[in-house]
């Protein structure tokens, strides 16, 4: 198909196109599907390619947001926490954090600051006086309110030295303050349900839904959208075509941090006064977070199974949390940001930044350098003063509420999402696409608020599931003693859709020659081919990055990677004569990016 043909859609809805398939993006997506809509959506890179993977992986109400008066972001986002642990609960857990606080009292006229607005203030008395019990209290009180749901436990304040709790410097932080949210360590598994969902709906339902990764976008002569794909892999939905055509009824940016640079490539359909590249008139003033993965057996020890949130010496919010398997993710920095959101890297003075509050919360483990593993560091997708009417104090007083804007004068019907966070993808996209629906003209339908997500798996049925995926796998030619570490493996990756990774692997004809383990990783070879059937992946990146999410597997090797390029192959996704370009790029990516070597056995 050349550039001139159109995609043609399947039933009498609207057609919708989103940019972008990141978290929100996904949500949108499915949200459009589910109100009889027809949508493509694209993205320059793979599913959750950008911000929501350089999140700190939470779904959490935002306690922090109560400082700042924002008590409405809060309901929302608690609601919003509460149905995703039940719609996802296969990647959405309960977890209990504890707050170490100084003294008790401390922190009431800084928080009265900010909720004035008076961010300067606030931050002065923050460093001389810090947070203590009672400030706390109020708001983790406020914070149980808000939630309206008995399932979540009560906050409660200890003594630091009561056991079960995490292990804190007890003299300077004689108090400890615990609350539940919740923690999704993989956001882009989420955003990848998301979308299977989307097309499972707009299969029933005999709507089209068209995923398009790893493709350029621009405007031709008739302002239809152009799709072009940018690499030698193809996706099924257009194997063989190097371009498409779509004039659709509407576009939604949900491009994030990226959202200006979208608009740039639009500027034939938007008037020039709808976006200027002087900072002030930009949708998007991004702020930089890092965060650092520790191995370290006395800080994994010291944390249990507990999240902290505590103070840098700074007074920044920081987060210390379990993560897969025995390591610890510290974040995050805040930083103001200009320039592509793609060149963004940790710095070492952020490192010694995390390094450094860690040691005043858990002097125990003098930690250092030698304990990380990785890093990773992305651009936070925050509304510019032209939007926010924001224009001074802390990043951190900049609101993570999310805005819809329309572009009044675009030739296409055109709005841009302007910040938001992973915890409120859902309710983002129902109220969005609400307000579009009603200014296309089209009926609002029923929202399916507590529609399940593909692979949800409540621990009732759980056992079950294991029961069967342990059956598949032992089908295969797995060994006999890797058969229960596959299953759970699975099970805990694709939730209700494990047996489906086995069941798939047995019905394609181009695996059987693939062996059933991927390198030394003791992971399933069916796994890749499933991603790579079911769920869009079409590169190394996609696999080890964002589906299989080995690239938080400390022992990543290059035995891993050559079997991960031999599934691309046979899976006709990857040229042989291209397999060690591939392998050599992938392993110089997760350098650059994540400070991540590749073992070589």
């Amino acid at each position: 198909m050349d550039s001139s043909s159109h995609k043609k859609m399947s039933s009498a809805g609207p057609t919708i196109v989103v940019l972008g398939a990141g978290i929100n993006g996904a949500a949108l997506a499915r949200q459009f599907v589910l109100n009889n809509a027809n949508v493509i959506i694209a993205d320059t890179r793979d599913i959750a390619g950008g911000t929501t993977a350089w999140s700190t992986r939470l779904i959490h109400g935002g306690l922090r947001y109560l400082e700042y008066g924002e008590f409405d972001l809060v309901r929302e986002s608690l609601a919003e926490r509460n149905r995703l642990a039940k719609i996802a609960s296969h990647l959405v857990k309960p977890l209990r954090f504890a707050i170490p606080l100084r003294q008790r009292r401390g922190g009431m006229l800084a928080a009265a600051a900010r909720i004035l607005g008076w961010e300067s203030m606030a931050k002065r008395l923050a460093s001389t006086q810090g947070r203590g019990s009672w400030a706390v209290g109020i708001g983790l009180t406020l914070y149980d309110m808000f939630s309206r749901n008995p399932a979540w436990p009560a906050h409660a304040m200890n003594r630091s030295r009561s056991s079960g709790l995490p292990r804190v410097d007890k003299k300077r932080f004689p108090w400890m303050a615990t609350y539940f949210d919740a923690q999704c360590i993989f956001p882009e598994r989420l955003a990848v349900e998301l979308l299977v969902d989307a097309k499972i709906i707009a299969r029933q339902r005999d709507q089209s839904f068209q995923l398009v990764t790893h493709n350029e976008w621009s405007i031709d002569a008739d302002d239809h959208l152009v799709f072009t794909r940018k690499c030698a892999q193809g996706l099924e939905e257009h194997a063989g075509d190097d371009s498409f055509t779509v004039c659709p009824d509407a576009i939604v940016n949900a491009t994030g941090a990226w959202a200006d640079q979208t608009l740039s490539g639009l500027r034939s359909m938007i008037q020039p006064a709808d976006h200027d590249s002087d900072k002030s008139r930009r949708l998007i003033c991004g702020t930089k977070g890092s965060h650092v993965i520790f191995e370290d057996a006395c800080l994994r020890e010291s944390l249990g199974e507990d999240g902290v949130y505590a103070e840098a010496p700074d007074g920044r919010p920081i987060f210390i949390l379990p993560f897969a398997g025995q390591q610890v993710l510290v974040g995050t920095t805040d930083i103001p940001i200009q320039g592509d959101p793609g060149l963004a890297r940790t710095d070492q003075a952020e490192v010694n930044y995390l390094i450094q509050a860690v040691r005043e919360i858990m002097p125990q483990c003098q930690l250092s350098e030698d304990s990380i593993v990785q890093h990773y560091c992305g651009v936070r997708p925050l509304p510019g003063p032209q939007v926010s009417g924001h224009s001074g104090g802390a990043p951190g007083s900049v609101t993570r509420r999310h805005l819809l804007l329309r572009h009044e004068d675009a030739v296409i019907p055109t709005w841009s999402i302007v910040g938001g966070k992973l915890t409120t993808c859902r309710s983002l996209a129902e109220e969005s696409v609400k307000k579009i629906s009603a200014e296309l003209d089209v009926p609002v339908c029923d929202t399916a608020r507590q529609r399940v997500l593909p692979g949800c798996l409540d621990e009732n049925d759980r056992e079950e599931c294991l029961r069967q995926t342990r059956g598949l796998v032992a089908k295969t030619d797995v060994p006999e003693s890797s058969v229960d570490s596959v299953a759970q493996w699975t099970v805990d990756l694709f939730g209700a859709r494990a047996p489906a990774v086995f069941e798939t692997m047995r019905q394609c004809p181009q695996a059987t020659e693939l062996p059933p383990l991927l390198g030394d990783s003791g992971r399933p070879t069916a796994a890749a081919v499933f991603a790579i059937w079911g769920e869009w992946a079409v590169s190394l990146s996609d696999l080890i990055e964002r589906r299989l999410m080995l690239i938080f597997d400390p022992r990543l090797s290059l035995a891993t990677l050559h079997d991960l390029a031999d599934v691309l192959v046979a899976m006709g996704c990857l040229q042989r004569s291209d397999r060690e370009s591939a392998i050599s790029s992938e392993i110089t990516h997760l350098q650059d990016f994540y400070g991540k070597k590749v073992l070589s056995q």
